[in-house]
Parts: structure tokens; sequence; C-alpha cells
């Protein structure tokens, strides 16, 4: 099955593609973008003699396209030019639809500029740079910055960090003209925001944050957390506020959201760029977290607002996406649309709209970070779509004022922030706590503690790491290492030397680092869990735990490793250790060692079924598929299911054969307890969504399948195409395994095209490559709790 989508013509510079053009798909990769959706137009309005590297866009209440040309992002040694970003006055004199003139708005001091609004009401034009939001005024209309009306510093980030583009960006204003802006990671180094030259915040390795403040940058405060990078942020009319979001290095998708004040988005950059910390939440995994509006191409950079709709620029996949957005009471739904799609040199960077329809978009050409000379700037018609009627301000105080006694503020996470600061002290303190026989209300009471009284955070993470359900567990030691709460730790001690599971093992030994003042980055927490698993006198449940959540331990770990481990380990532990020398690189050194376990006659029987896996593996069983189910059946298939059950009665001898069904059948996509690709879905805790959805998920596997797990079809510049799960990124480099679980990568330079397939790549007959009693002791396995 072809699930490409095919491309029309490209026509030359400074002529119109149209989405009714019909052309062959092979083009040079220096024409024009190609529109996707109906009666959508793109044409070239400036090139690089007009502009380069350009970022933010803005049209003033005159009518004037403002641009931001960068001369400071990244700026090679023998890069000419003037030494300060410029603002250009971009104009179309002759009326001929393609821009001839440009001049300086302007230039002063400007470095790594992101971004450029005006103000709704006073016209005043906005400039972030990485550190500073300055605003400018063209008062007498001239196309040139009032040279006496140039504030500086109404927001100034007071910081060492000094990467380019995670600083401040994402400007826009709310109905009354206050002023919201995002500010990116800024890679975990200390910061204080000041607001106004007066309201000052100070923070570090927290993530990234949305911003409110009055229009000169007065009464600061944090509007929402937990962000990567929120290049872009939009205001939609009633108080909804929108921003794209960057991805960490092996947590895609990149992200859109629906921002809630107070919201907390999910990432820290404290515990890692890959985000895949147990701390971490991308999608409101933890209590308290927000989930995502939906997942974008790769680096969003603006996003902008029309008609109930929200429009992106996807900078690595080279398009422009559309969200219509779909009001359900309590926030939106939506899905995406493409717009438009580039091959080759496009980078849509920013937004303008103009009073004639015409939607202006900034293109940094290259996927170069460095100054490259090239720029160019599209005028796109026919995209505004259909007025989808937006809710009145009012819809959002349930967003804004909780009422406890509905049940819909205890299960729908985006009422969460409502919820959180408006529980009374009674339903919050530690009686009504511990009273709570739900865990996941249990967290929210646990969090509104928090947030009511920050001078006994250590009296609250103390009920918290008492608490008998993991998941609060959890939620107090991310508390005591997001604090670094010295009074809790011994209790933290505890749990590193008694682990309950490898999870909070995980979670208590980062805590216990960041209590001691250490860096608990991806690298140097995987060098602590090596610590742990290499002590001669670590207890089989540490060695256990932290061999679980030791990533990439068959390329951390050598085979002489293994043998130790192996010998100083119980059964379940040096079952571990076959499943890793499944995967080793040193395969030939790895099937030795498993053939030295398999003559061993001292060796278990329970772990020699893994050893002989290792050593010569078992080839799959054909199904008899005559007497089965019809596979949307989904009943008949629970019953079918259950009497084979009854047949099976080893409960350990299940539990094995089901691992090493996994690890044939589903490990090449999915992790369970620290084994397996992160490519699917990671299935340790799929067993809490109950045996009639895993079942499904075996039979019809494209019955659900949530957007950050949906397979990617990739062409590259000599035409090959790959179809994949995407699950980590480095760079410019994206990685991908296939179906059948072979890994592949790919440069942003050699992707031509990259489309998601709303589609599930898990094969929906893979349960015909099973045997009765294979699907029977997989279900077993994958729903123990």
């Amino acid at each position: 099955m072809k699930f490409g989508i095919f491309f029309f013509s490209l026509l030359l510079s400074g002529s119109i593609a149209t989405a009714q053009d019909p052309a062959p798909r092979s083009v040079p990769v220096e024409l024009a973008p190609v529109p996707v959706a109906e009666g959508v137009s793109i044409q070239r309005f400036a090139d690089s003699s007009l502009i380069k590297q350009p970022t933010g866009l803005a049209i003033t209440q005159s009518g004037k396209l403002l641009a931001v040309q960068s001369n400071t992002h990244f700026r090679p040694d023998d890069y000419e030019g003037v030494e300060t970003d410029q603002i250009f006055w971009i104009q179309d004199t002759d009326g001929d639809g393609i821009a001839d003139q440009k001049s300086v708005f302007y230039q002063n001091e400007l470095v790594a500029t992101m971004d450029i609004a005006v103000h709704p009401e006073s016209g005043a034009i906005y400039v972030a740079t990485r550190n500073e939001i300055i605003r400018l005024w063209d008062d007498n209309n001239d196309g040139v910055a009032d040279p006496d009306r140039v504030e500086r510093r109404i927001v100034f980030l007071e910081t060492e960090g000094n990467y380019p583009h995670n600083g401040i960006s994402g400007l826009t204003f709310d109905d009354l003209g206050n002023l919201i802006f995002g500010v990116g990671e800024n890679l975990g180094a200390p910061y204080t925001i000041i607001g106004g030259r007066k309201t000052k915040i100070s923070d570090q390795g927290e993530g990234g944050n949305i911003w409110w403040a009055q229009a000169d940058g007065s009464s600061l405060q944090r509007f929402a957390t937990g962000f990567w990078n929120p290049f872009g942020v939009v205001h939609a009319p009633g108080g909804f506020i929108f921003a794209t979001d960057n991805d960490p290095s092996s947590r895609p998708p990149s992200r859109l959201h629906f921002v809630i004040y107070g919201g907390d988005y999910g990432y820290q950059y404290r515990y890692g760029r890959s985000g895949q910390h147990p701390f971490i939440a991308w999608d409101g995994e933890l209590p308290g977290t927000m989930p995502m509006l939906h997942g974008t191409g790769e680096a969003p950079c603006d996003v902008f607002y029309a008609n109930g709709a929200l429009y992106v620029a996807s900078w690595a996949d080279r398009r422009i996406e559309r969200y219509h957005l779909k009001w359900d009471g309590f926030g939106f739904s939506t899905k995406q649309e493409i717009l438009v799609r580039g091959e080759g040199n496009f980078r849509p960077v920013a937004f303008a709209a103009s009073d004639d329809g015409s939607l202006y978009c900034s293109d940094w050409v290259k996927s170069d970070y460095q100054l490259h000379g090239e720029g160019a700037i599209w005028k796109v018609t026919g995209w505004a779509s259909t007025l989808y009627p937006m809710p009145e301000a009012e819809a959002r105080i349930p967003l804004m004022k909780a009422d406890p006694t509905q049940d819909i503020y205890w299960t729908d996470p985006r009422l969460s922030p409502a919820l959180i600061r408006g529980l009374g002290e009674a339903d919050r303190d530690a009686a009504a706590i511990r009273a709570e026989s739900d865990p996941h209300r249990r967290a929210l009471r646990l969090l509104a503690a928090r947030n009511a009284d920050p001078e006994d955070l250590e009296g609250i993470s103390t009920i918290g790491l008492a608490d008998s359900d993991p998941s609060i567990q959890l939620l107090a030691l991310k508390w005591i290492s997001d604090l670094q709460l010295q009074k809790n730790r011994d209790a933290v001690e505890a749990i590193v030397s008694n682990p309950p599971t490898p999870k909070l093992f995980l979670a208590a030994i980062t805590a216990l680092a960041r209590i001691d003042g250490k860096e608990v980055a991806d690298k140097q927490v995987q060098k602590l869990i090596g610590e742990q698993l290499r002590q001669s006198d670590a207890s089989s449940k540490v060695r256990a735990a932290a061999f679980e959540v030791l990533a990439d331990r068959e390329n951390f770990l050598s085979i002489n490793d293994l043998r130790q481990i192996y010998e100083s380990g119980d059964a379940d532990l040096r079952i571990k250790v076959m499943l890793t020398l499944l995967t080793h690189p040193k395969q030939k050194e790895a099937v030795a060692f498993a053939k030295e376990i398999l003559e061993n006659k001292e060796t278990p029987e329970r772990v020699t079924r893994f050893a002989r896996e290792v050593s010569a593996p078992v080839a799959n069983l054909v199904a008899n598929s005559e007497s089965r189910p019809a596979p949307d059946d989904l009943p008949a298939w629970l019953t079918y299911i259950d009497a084979i059950d009854t047949a099976r009665k080893n409960p350990v001898q299940r539990s094995d054969h089901g691992r090493l069904v996994f690890h044939r059948h589903c490990a090449s996509c999915h992790q369970f307890g620290g084994f397996g690709k992160q490519g699917g879905p990671d299935l340790s805790d799929i067993n809490e969504r109950g045996r009639e959805h895993i079942v499904r998920s075996i039979i019809d596997p494209g019955a659900e399948v949530a957007p950050q797990y949906e397979p990617w079809q990739i062409t590259l510049a000599d035409g090959t195409e790959k179809v994949g799960f995407l699950y980590g990124q480095k760079g410019k480099t994206s990685f991908f395994s296939d179906i059948s679980g072979n890994e592949f990568q790919a440069n942003y330079n050699e992707m031509m095209e990259r489309t998601r397939i709303p589609v599930s790549l898990m094969p929906p007959g893979l349960f015909l490559q099973m045997s009765d009693g294979e699907i029977s002791d997989l279900l077993f396995w994958l729903g123990q709790k």
C-alpha cells in the first residue's frame, strides 16, 4: 500500500503554484513549495536579494510588512554584513505582487531576534530578541522606528545562557492588550526574568515557560510551565492561548498546546534532553500535568490564528499545517491538515496576515543554523477556511474556577489547574488526603496541598512517600528532587536501598543526587545507575531494579559485565541478562555465553528457556485461523481466549513463555519492563487499561492510535521510500525503526518528504503468526500487575 501524498506542480520563482496544477512529482529542490489543500495558491513575494535568514514577520496598522533579518544567529567568521539583526520594511512599489524594495525600519543592538508583533490597540511594534523585549514606535508613519521612542528592556532575561533560539520568543497580546510571550528551556541555566524593570523572578532548569505581563512589562507572572521551547504563541478571541513546542531528542512528536493558566505541560530540562525520565510528562502522563492538543510536524516555529483554525510552520518537515479547532466544553480537539508542503530548501518560520487576505510566510530556506545568505518570503492565498466559531470568553470560567463536586474536575486533566487552585483546606489537609480511596484523586489533593502551603513541602512529600500507590510515591520523589528537600534524604535513601519498583528506584536515585547537589541529566543518571549495578554488596533487588532502568544496557554493559551480573543474580535477573544478550552488539560472544549456560546442568529450566532463544531463536508458529473468531468480533475473542486459558495452569511457565512471545513478536517496536524498542507505546503499564483493551490492540491494532505513535513515510533524495516509527532525534538526524525492528536514520538534508501516516504500523494480521497458546500467554504476561 502506498501512503505517499502526490505533489503538484512547482513553478519558477515569482510565479504561482496552485493545488489544481498537475505536474510530475520529481522537481528541482530550488523551486517553490506546493499547495496541498484545495484552493490554496503560493507565490514567492521576496527572495534573498531583499531578505536573508528571515525570522519574525508583522504587518503594522498602516499595512507595512516588517521582516526580521537575522545577522547574528550562529554567524560565521567570514559572514559579510552588519553585526546586528535588522528589521526591514518590504515593499511592492509597482503593484505586480512581487516585492521590489526594502528599507531599514530598525537596526541597533539586536541579537538573535526571534519574533516581532504589533500591539492591537496602540500600534507599537514589539521585538523579541533572545534576552530582551523591545518596544518601538512609528508615530509619523514614515517606515522608520522613531529614534526618541525606543523602549528597551520592556522584559529582560538576565542569564549566562546564550544559545540563540531558546530564550525569549513567541509574542502575542490578549483581548485587553496585555503581553504574552514564551521563553525556552535556556539549556537549564540559572536566570532572572525582569518585567517593567521592577518585577524579578528567578529559576533554573525547570524547562520553558509562557509569561504574562502588562503592555509595559509590569506585573510579570508565569502563566504556564513545562515546555521545551514555546517558539510560537498566539491568542485567539475570548482569551484562548495556543503555543507550539519543540520536542526533546527522544520524545517525539513536537507539540501543539492549548495553554491554560497555571498548567504544567510536563517537561523539565534538569532531567535530561531525551525527555525519557519518569519525572517528565509529554502528554499528561503524570497527575496534574497537561495533555497536548495535537502533535505537529518537526521543529514547529510560529503559530497563527484565524477563523477558528491554527496555522503552524513546521521548519524541519518543510510545511504549513492547519488545525481546525472544535470546542468540547472544557477544551479543544483538532486534526492536522497539510496546507503547503515544500521539497528541499523550504524552511517556514513565521506568519503575518494582511487585510487583502494574503498570508505571508518567512522562509529560512536552508537547514543550516549558521547564516548562509539565503532567504525568502512567500505569499499564500486561498488559505483561510470557513469560519469555525470560537466559544465566548465565559466558556473559560470552568478552566479558571473549579467546582470540586463535579466528577469532571477530577477526571479531565485540562481542569486540574483550576481544581488544584480551588480545593479548600478541608479538601486538601492530611486527613482528606489519607481518606481519599482513589489514587488519582489523592494525587490531586496532594498537589493542591503543595500549591497552597509551599512552606511545608517536606511534610507534604512525607505524606506522599508513605502512600501505598507507586504513582503518588513517584510524585513525592519528584517534588523532593525538584526542590532538593534535604529533610527527606533518609527516606529517599531507603527507597534506593530497597526499591519497591524499578521506576521508583530511578526516581529515588535521581532525587538523592539532586539533594546532594549533583547533575541528573541523562548521562549522569545512567552513570549513577551503573555504579549501583556494579557494587559488590548491592542486593539482588537493587541489581534487578538498576538493570531494568539502565538505558541502552546492551551497549553500556560488556559481555564480561553481564557474566558478573548473571553470576550474582537470582533467576529473574538472569533471565534479564539473557534478554539483553538477544540484542547485544557482540552477538558471537553473546551466543557463546548462552551456550555455556545451556551446557551447565545446574541452570534452572526457567533460565534455559531464554538461553535457548539467544543461542537458536524459535521459528514463528503458523496458527490455524479457521476456528478463530473474526478480527472485529471482540466479545467472541474474549470468550475464545478464556477457553484457552482454562487449559494453561502453570503461572510461572505462562509468564516466561509470554515474555518470550513478547520478544519474538512485539519487542521490535514496543518496550515492556525496560526491554524492547521505543518506536510504539511502552506496554509496561498496559495492564491498567484492562484485558479487553489488550485483546483489541492485538487483533485490531488500528482501532486506537495516539498521534505520537503514528508511523512516518520517508522519501529520501535518491527516491528511496521507507516507513517506520520515529523513536529519537539528535541534531539534524532522525532515528526510525521499521515493522521488522530494523533501525534506520535520515538527515534532514536527505529527507525530501516526511509524512505522518494516520494508521497503525502494527500489522493487523500479527495474531495469525501466533499459536493459541502464544496469544494466551502473551496476554497473561502483559496483564500482570
